[in-house]
Formats: C-alpha cells, sequence, structure tokens
C-alpha cells in the first residue's frame, strides 16, 4: 500500500466575497437563527499529487 501526498496552493483568502461571516461572539436578538450550509472549497487548489516512495510494509490492528 502507496500513500499519496498532496500540495495545494491557497487560490485566494476569501476576504472578497460576498458570503455572510458567522462568528460565536456575534450577539443575537432573541428569535434570531443563523443557518450555515457547507460548500466546496474555494480558497484551495490542488497543484501536486505525489506518490510516496516508502510504502506500508507491515500494519497491526488491535481490537480493545
Amino acid at each position: 500500500m502507496f500513500v499519496c501526498s498532496y500540495l495545494y496552493q491557497i487560490a485566494h483568502l476569501g476576504d472578497d466575497d460576498d458570503e455572510p461571516e458567522f462568528s460565536s461572539s456575534m450577539p443575537l436578538e432573541e428569535g434570531d437563527t443563523f443557518f450555515f450550509a457547507p460548500r466546496m472549497l474555494k480558497n484551495l487548489v490542488m497543484v501536486d499529487e505525489m506518490d510516496s516512495l516508502s510504502p506500508i510494509m507491515h500494519c497491526q490492528v488491535t481490537h480493545q
């Protein structure tokens, strides 16, 4: 079994987008609710994928 390593580059810091910002320190009025919708990453771009030359030769799994 070989493991792959990925190299990512930061495409942008996300400061110029129109998405709402959320913080746990924001005061909420009674009855206010914020909804967070996860999305795919937009600020990271995979630039390279490297195969490892160090294969896993032995693995021991223990069950407790």
